[in-house]
């Protein structure tokens, strides 16, 4: 003859713990979500752009012996 089995509260805790456990991970084997990591988002601008060259110094005009500036001549 077996003794009945009486339920204490310890076990009921268990038995409630591991039917969460079991139903959550039965809840995860439909997640449809992405399988993918996203692509990164693109880079600021400022970030691909060059930055810009440095300024160069405006050239000298030539001058003659008496210190006056000349024009270049064209010729053809």
């Amino acid at each position: 003859m077996q003794a009945p089995l009486n339920s204490t509260p310890a076990h009921t805790v268990c038995r409630i713990v591991a039917s969460f456990a079991l139903l959550s991970t039965l809840l995860a084997c439909g997640y449809k979500g992405p399988l993918y990591m996203p692509p990164p988002p693109p880079p600021e601008e400022s970030l691909t752009t060059p930055p810009p060259a440095p300024s160069m110094p405006a050239p000298e005009t030539p001058t003659n012996d008496s210190g006056a500036t000349t024009s270049p001549v064209q010729t053809k």
